[in-house]
């Protein structure tokens, strides 16, 4: 073979591979929880860790998609920022006030709406902590939510996040989501927990705090939200 003809063929290639990423699809992501996922109250800055995600994505480079059935947040006259010119992506699955049980209800509505994800990042649990049968409130509508996600896409990876509480139930419902997420996580769907709390002030009194009124996360805690599901992602980004 000719050097010009090896020449060309080695130019057709990497033509042909930059054009075959330019063609790849985005990676999907589904925020789904309560409203510490859902935000948008117009009164103060509740755009939750969607939006410092989105703008770290667009940062890193990621070609992605927020998706979901749902755009709006609280209250209709709350928005969110552009980011360097360009417009959130404000798809989500967030449901203010909302036990599991009823987000799992929901998701069986909504799922045949948008397209399959391939992150779910997870974050349920804080409307459930009053009684202590968390093993149906919390950890069966959980285990009942990938299933549902997994017949969407049967290798979505799922992120469980910890809730954002150091004292009350929290620490006893850790141990029993960590124990879920072992149990029903495989090769093909891992399902890994995100520990929000460490590091996490929830007392609104507390100086550097991260909440607002100890539930809803304020910018600071919306940030470390998202760098912490960012950390959990990105080994799998890799392999999208």
């Amino acid at each position: 073979m000719s050097i010009e003809v090896k020449t060309m063929v080695v130019l057709f290639s990497f033509a042909f591979s930059l054009s075959t990423l330019a063609a790849a699809e985005p990676i999907r992501i589904v925020a789904v929880g309560d409203s510490i996922t859902q935000g948008g109250r117009a009164d103060r800055e509740e755009h939750t860790y969607r939006y410092p995600l989105f703008c770290m994505l667009k940062d890193e480079g990621v070609s992605f998609d927020f998706v979901g059935s749902r755009k709006e947040g609280l209250q209709p006259a709350a928005k969110w920022p552009k980011y360097k010119d360009a417009e959130f992506d404000a798809d989500h699955e967030g449901y203010y006030g909302f036990k599991t049980a009823a987000v799992r209800d929901k998701l069986k509505e909504t799922l045949s709406k948008f397209a399959a994800p391939d992150f779910a990042l997870i974050h349920l649990g804080t409307n459930d902590q009053a009684p202590e049968t968390w093993e149906e409130t919390i950890v069966k509508p959980l285990e009942e939510m990938v299933g549902l996600l997994r017949a969407k896409n049967p290798k979505v990876v799922v992120l469980f996040g910890h809730l954002n509480f150091n004292g009350g139930a929290a620490p006893k419902i850790r141990p029993l989501v960590e124990a879920l997420a072992k149990r029903i996580t495989t090769a093909e769907s891992p399902v890994v927990t995100v520990h929000h709390y460490e590091g996490w002030k929830e007392n609104p009194k507390d100086e550097g705090t991260d909440t607002f009124d100890w539930a809803h996360p304020n910018p600071q805690g919306q940030k470390k939200m998202a760098e912490k599901w960012y950390a959990a992602m990105k080994p799998y980004l890799k392999k999208k």
